[in-house]
């Protein structure tokens, strides 16, 4: 897919709050690049404003400062870019988007990024 559709996706992304830690990424990728274990990889920060969403190089590791990775097949990639993060739920249930969680829950919820993984119905709300 080409960096105008992720453009798209990373855009539409909702407003969060900052994080209460150190923030960790939403790491986007597609399918094939991540069966390669290279390629792209496009990051969205759900609790920092300060950080800018876009492109870093994939090599099939892991940095310390991701929390989600989302593996997008190109269905998924082509329906979050023309319909918005809304989809995003059942695209993940068919499996058209596979979800790693990449912490632990606590690292995650101060990091900014378990509410999403909760608007995306990855884990239940701790209530």
């Amino acid at each position: 897919m080409d960096d105008e559709c992720w453009q798209r996706i990373l855009a539409r992304m909702p407003e969060v709050e900052e994080a209460a830690g150190p923030p960790l990424a939403v790491a986007f990728i597609g399918s094939e690049a991540y069966a390669a274990k290279r390629g792209q990889a496009w990051l969205w920060w759900p609790g920092s404003r300060a950080r800018a969403a876009g492109p870093v190089a994939f090599d099939g590791c892991y940095p310390d400062d991701w929390g989600l990775l989302l593996v997008m097949n190109d269905t998924a990639i082509e329906k979050v870019g023309a319909g918005g993060t809304a989809i995003m739920a059942h695209h993940a249930r068919l499996l058209d988007i596979k979800a790693f969680v990449l912490r632990q829950r606590d690292e995650l919820d101060g990091g900014g990024v378990l509410e999403f993984i909760e608007d995306l119905e990855l884990a239940t709300p701790k209530h």
